[in-house]
């Protein structure tokens, strides 16, 4: 099945959430390698900054998929095509997400 556009905006928030707590990290490190340069290496910083740039990735697609989702209704919306049809839980799911493994059972 399709993902919703619920879905994919579930799944932006939950990469939101993961960026936040990656610039955490970064932060700390940053402040850790300031302070206390012998406590972190090269290759930690090398390795947040990739998990940031992933993140944004997704991100960015996500953003996309959603806008590209939006542009499909408005235009049908404004063309009055009275073949499409979209009840609320084809736009927005069914509150069960996919996307939380604990979810997954």
């Amino acid at each position: 099945m399709a993902e919703t556009v619920g879905d994919l905006v579930d799944r932006l928030c939950i990469a939101n959430i993961r960026l936040w707590h990656i610039e955490d990290e970064r932060r700390a490190y940053a402040t850790t390698a300031k302070e206390f340069p012998g406590d972190v290496t090269k290759e930690q910083g090398v390795e947040l900054l990739d998990k940031v740039s992933q993140t944004n990735k997704e991100r960015n697609s996500l953003i996309d998929q959603i806008n590209a989702a939006f542009r499909v209704i408005i235009d049908k919306a404004v063309a009055k095509d009275s073949t499409f049809e979209l009840t609320a839980e084809e736009l927005l799911g069914t509150g069960k997400n996919k996307h939380y493994k604990t979810e997954d059972t």
